[in-house]
């Protein structure tokens, strides 16, 4: 990362969010947005071949494309003459959604139930653009000041593609493990889509309990408990039966009988209304694949769940590096 060339291009540097295997992630001011960004700096020479022709190719031409109010903006992308690419975001100041759970315990049904639609409006965006995203979790969902939800990190996105009228299914088992959908652990070929769907329900979880819905430690026997259709709902928190029917439709393991966006949208509990604003603290991020806020500005959160790194070998994530 070159602070001078940065500073020609209007972007003065703050500080270091996060570092990773193909870069670091920083914070700076644009001095002609007038308001702080967040920078992601990939350094091209650390990639493999396939992965700068495959992913970061892919990547940079699939968020070029966005405007969502529930995806991070890009606001800018540029390369310097030593192959660093540096894209630029709109700054989320909160953090992501899995410092939020970390540091206020599982949200409020009503909070839950205003952040899912948010991550429902994203993901259907992406899906009615045959875009499948593969990578869906907590960490890759920041909030804004007013916590509203935004999606992040297309380092494995896709763009689907169609043959006589057919989605092309995934090969590319990439993603990260405790959000993974059966078919992506059983090595089977996959609709994007539908897995997103499975990824989505396990952010659903942990919202409303603090905790994941299968333990990830062993993903062989991680794998039966989801064929077997086994969720398990502790007693504390209590959650709505009505929420707990709808994830036993989101996290089921028979591809064709797993429920679509647009019918959790239509649901009782989704169409509820939501009487009151969230007014859970503000949180940190404090690994580097995520926005984070700098320490000058927040006191830093150490995280308490453990994360599961996304699968190796499968790309890199341009858009957050990762360790």
């Amino acid at each position: 990362m070159n602070k001078i060339f940065m500073e020609s291009r209007g972007y003065t540097f703050k500080s270091i969010l996060g570092e990773g295997t193909f870069g670091k992630v920083v914070s700076a001011y644009s001095t002609r947005l007038k308001k702080r960004v967040a920078i992601k700096v990939i350094d091209k020479k650390k990639l493999s071949p396939i992965c700068k022709e495959k992913f970061l190719c892919r990547e940079l031409e699939i968020i070029r494309s966005l405007n969502h109010p529930n995806i991070v903006k890009t606001l800018d992308i540029f390369e310097s003459l030593t192959s660093k690419v540096y894209v630029v975001m709109e700054f989320c100041v909160k953090g992501d959604l899995l410092n939020h759970i970390n540091v206020n315990g599982a949200l409020p049904e009503h909070s839950v139930c205003k952040l899912f639609t948010q991550l429902c409006n994203g993901v259907q965006y992406l899906h009615n653009r045959d875009v499948a995203h593969r990578d869906l979790k907590c960490e890759n969902l920041l909030l804004d000041i007013h916590l509203h939800l935004k999606v992040c990190d297309f380092g494995f996105s896709k763009r689907l593609s169609y043959a006589d009228g057919r989605m092309m299914l995934s090969k590319t088992f990439c993603g990260t493990s405790s959000y993974a959908s059966p078919e992506i652990l059983k090595g089977f070929p996959y609709n994007p889509k539908v897995s997103d769907v499975w990824s989505m329900g396990v952010v659903l979880y942990m919202m409303l309990l603090a905790s994941m819905p299968y333990d990830s430690s062993n993903i062989k026997k991680m794998l039966e408990i989801q064929i077997e259709h086994a969720i398990i709902f502790p007693n504390i928190p209590s959650v709505s039966a009505e929420v707990k029917a709808l994830m036993q439709r989101i996290l089921h393991p028979i591809v064709g009988q797993r429920i679509t966006i647009n019918s959790i949208l239509k649901t009782t509990w989704m169409l509820q209304k939501v009487k009151s604003e969230d007014s859970d603290n503000p949180t940190t991020s404090n690994a580097g694949c995520r926005q984070e806020v700098p320490p000058e500005e927040k006191d830093k959160v150490e995280d308490t769940f453990p994360k599961a790194d996304s699968s190796p070998g499968e790309g890199p994530s341009t858009a957050a590096p990762r360790q």
